[in-house]
């Protein structure tokens, strides 16, 4: 699946070059994240509206607030939306400075991603953890934080996030001065970065690389890296940023002519950059003029660069406003040069700088009295050791993390492997079971086939058997009981009474009606006509039969057994009828319906008391031949108001 695009509040320094995104953009890409993904539930409604409410809120205590209710309102295990509530609560709570609250939701989010199994946000998890460090001065713990978001972002394909965490750990390593760490990661970035063409990290990746470059004396390949951030610059205040590097790199160099060239440019242009910039612009300037020529004039300009940065408290700016006045009086004026020593020492321990805070000791020390130096070089003494302790550790420390981690993920991919393969055997057991499952359904189905065949023949035959036991009882009734009583009737005519002859009259017509009654069924293409010539002749001559919707009925699909039931059925009902109803009208519809035929009989005789009257033999017959094709039937009845039945036969 792919992940679709999330905000994310990029939140990193590249040295002193870059500053540090703000976090009005950062409250901007939340919003864009409110609107660019969909939530996995739809019945999260008021914890999706606290979610609404906290991103339009600017103050973070109110936005807080809002958040918190809606993970009230929200499921952990279930709903989508906790986790963008969680991630707004992070950027509250570090918005409020409130660096320990922060850490902990950054881990509940790390685990209720997981627990949703959102690869995505656990990554996003572990960027925030990582940006708190950062913001915390923790570059070792900010870059194995980092490196873990990077690494998940990797798995699910996201190379510009992947990207963007590796630049991050090349400015924590940068920020530690491991450098050629700074510029393995830089790389690695700018390879993904390239893939994606997203030009601000691409122009960062290169500072960044040239950075590395310049801090360990190539210069000529830093100005290479510094151009190529120039060209892939997204802004004018980036290729401004780009353009001093480049000149500061010649001034390394000791080619001042092309810096001051480049600084020029610059300076014709720096109103598009912001405070921090322009005094950067005006102070680099100033000093490479008077580096060039120290009887330049430049006092001015270096003057109006450190106003601009107290006015601002640019931490970094003013440390390199109060090297450059502290070298610039160190001949004249050598008292004032130590007084801005000694502030410049100051700005850089407020910083947390210790490469500036010990440039700025070793200053003090060349311009103190003997005595008072003595103190100031045992502090630069124990800095020295400590910063080049702290670099050993430092690249020690990303070194493991980088170890450490790399053999967690072969410890998981040795994991992965083992529970593939315990899997594919588990699977492969699974398919044994379902083969052998599916051998025993098949079996019963055939069983199950065969039974409701044979059950089903067996119906059939029984219905056969009668129909065939009926005929011959028909044909022997005919031709035999028949005739024999006609023969008597013949000898006994000239001797018995009229009573007699009439009584032996009855007798005959009577075997002749039975015989008819059960006489062969053609259930050929005639079969229509035949049924109903039979119902009309089973019909008492004072009845009036009305038949209608034979025609809507496909017989060719009916089989012949149940033919044979219909017949005779109907045959039964209108006997019956004859017989023991005194009906002067009856009706019987046929109705086709979806694999079945409805056969709806209704007369106006005198009826019946179904609840008390025992069956005869008549409604006995009729409901065995029905219930053998499966079918149903149903009587309504009541005495005086005629007999309904009701027959569904399927088909």
């Amino acid at each position: 699946m792919r992940i679709p695009h999330l905000f994310i509040s990029i939140s990193f320094l590249l040295a002193i070059l870059l500053i540090s995104c703000t976090s009005d953009s950062t409250e901007n890409s939340i919003k864009i994240n409110s609107e660019s993904r969909l939530l996995k539930s739809s019945g999260v409604d008021s914890a999706n509206i606290y979610f609404q409410q906290g991103i339009k809120e600017k103050d973070p205590e109110k936005m807080l607030l809002s958040f918190q209710k809606g993970m009230a309102k929200a499921d952990r295990k279930e709903d989508t939306i906790s986790l963008y509530l969680l991630d707004g609560i992070i950027y509250s709570r570090k918005r409020q400075k409130n660096y320990d609250s922060t850490l902990d939701y950054t881990d509940s989010l790390i685990y209720t991603a997981k627990l949703q199994k959102n690869t995505y946000f656990v990554a996003l998890a572990y960027y925030r953890k990582a940006s708190v460090f950062q913001a915390l001065n923790n570059s070792e713990e900010a870059y194995r934080n980092y490196y873990k978001s990077r690494d998940l972002f990797l798995q699910i394909g996201d190379s510009l996030r992947a990207g963007q965490r590796s630049l991050e750990m090349a400015n924590a390593q940068s920020r530690m001065s491991d450098y050629y760490g700074s510029q393995e990661n830089a790389t690695n970035a700018l390879k993904l970065l390239l893939k994606v063409k997203d030009s601000a990290y691409i122009n960062s990746a290169y500072n960044v690389i040239a950075m590395s470059y310049r801090e360990r004396g190539f210069y000529d390949d830093a100005l290479k890296e510094y151009k190529n951030a120039l060209r892939y610059s997204i802004s004018k205040e980036d290729s401004l940023s780009f353009l001093n590097n480049i000149a500061l790199v010649y001034r390394d160099k000791g080619n001042y002519s092309s810096s001051l060239s480049i600084f020029q440019s610059v300076l014709e242009q720096k109103e598009v950059a912001d405070e921090n910039s322009q005094a950067r612009f005006i102070d680099n300037y100033a000093y490479t003029r008077w580096m060039q020529d120290s009887n330049a004039l430049v006092l001015d300009e270096l003057n109006t660069a450190l106003a601009l940065r107290l006015k601002t408290k640019d931490l970094n700016g003013l440390t390199a406003s109060y090297e450059h006045l502290s070298s610039y009086f160190q001949k004249s004026k050598p008292d004032l040069a130590l007084d801005y020593a000694f502030k410049w020492l100051e700005i850089a321990r407020e910083n947390s700088s210790k490469t500036s805070e010990l440039n700025a000791l070793k200053r003090i020390i060349n311009y103190s009295p003997e005595e008072g130096s003595k103190i100031f070089t045992n502090s630069f003494i124990k800095l020295n050791d400590s910063i080049k302790q702290a670099n050993i550790n430092a690249k020690n420390t990303f070194a493991k993390v980088k170890f450490d981690e790399e053999q967690k993920l072969q410890e998981i991919l040795g994991l992965e492997k083992r529970n593939n393969q315990q899997h594919i055997e588990a699977q492969q057991q699974r398919d044994r079971i379902i083969i052998i499952s599916l051998i025993a359904a098949v079996i019963t189905l055939i069983a199950a086939f065969l039974l409701y065949y044979f059950k089903q023949r067996h119906k059939k035959d029984k219905i056969r058997e009668v129909y065939n036991t009926e005929t011959r009882i028909s044909k022997k009734i005919h031709d035999e009981l028949a005739n024999d009583i006609y023969n008597v009737m013949g000898r006994l005519e000239p001797l018995a009474n009229t009573e007699v002859l009439d009584s032996l009259e009855n007798i005959y017509t009577r075997t002749r009606d039975i015989s008819r009654e059960n006489n062969e069924i053609n259930t050929s293409n005639s079969y229509e006509e035949d049924l109903i010539a039979n119902l009309s002749n089973s019909s008492s001559k004072n009845t009036k039969l009305i038949v209608t919707g034979q025609e809507d009925i496909l017989w060719a699909n009916i089989s012949r057994e149940k033919k044979i039931v219909i017949y005779r059925v109907l045959q039964e009902l209108l006997v019956n009828m004859k017989k023991h109803s005194t009906a002067s009208l009856v009706a019987i519809r046929f109705i086709a319906k979806s694999k079945k035929v409805e056969i709806r009989y209704s007369d106006n005789g005198k009826g019946f008391d179904l609840q008390n009257k025992i069956p005869g033999n008549g409604i006995k017959n009729v409901e065995n031949r029905i219930h053998s094709t499966n079918g149903s039937i149903n009587f309504e009845s009541e005495e005086g108001k005629g007999l309904k039945v009701n027959i569904q036969i399927p088909v």
